[in-house]
Parts: structure tokens; sequence; C-alpha cells
């Protein structure tokens, strides 16, 4: 698989969230019936909880995001690898 074809599947998977100012923070579930949640780009698991391959900390949607803040996360291999593609900016929370 070429770099570009690594890439375009994760740009497509997180395409809605395109040109987004996401926030760089711990991961805290969004909702109480939430136990975890997963990178809009790549599918990593984002939980509170250890355990192998789970991510602690991201890149969230804010309180301008539709469904609010912390609603989507982005894991920090998939920001660095496709902030430029996607326009993404970041806040430090």
């Amino acid at each position: 698989m070429t770099v570009k074809q690594d890439k375009q599947w994760r740009i497509d998977n997180a395409n809605h969230l395109k040109g987004l100012r996401l926030q760089r923070r711990r991961y805290a579930r969004w909702s109480e019936t939430w136990d975890h949640d997963h990178c809009a780009a790549c599918w990593a698991k984002f939980a509170e909880f250890e355990g192998p391959d789970i991510e602690h900390e991201g890149y969230a949607t804010g309180d301008d995001y539709p469904k609010g803040a912390c609603y989507e996360w982005v894991c920090m291999t998939c920001f660095d690898d496709l902030k430029n593609d996607m326009e993404w900016s970041a806040d430090s929370k």
C-alpha cells in the first residue's frame, strides 16, 4: 500500500471534520453511557480505562462543533499525518 493510499482511507473517514480547529486533550467520555470512542480517521480506540492499544490523549472537537465538545476524536498519529490535507488547526486545552 502506498503512503497516499494509506492516507486516503483515513481522509475519507474523517472528511466530515475537514477544516476544524481541534483541541488537544486527555480523553474523557462524552456521555455516561459511552465507555469509549474511536478516532474519526483510523478507528483507534480512546478510553479512560487501561488496555492494549487504548489511546488516552488526542484531538477533540470544540464547543463550536454541532454535536458539542469532545464528541469526535482524532488520534495523535492521524492528526500529525493528516493535518495539512484536512486543514486542521489545534488549540491546547
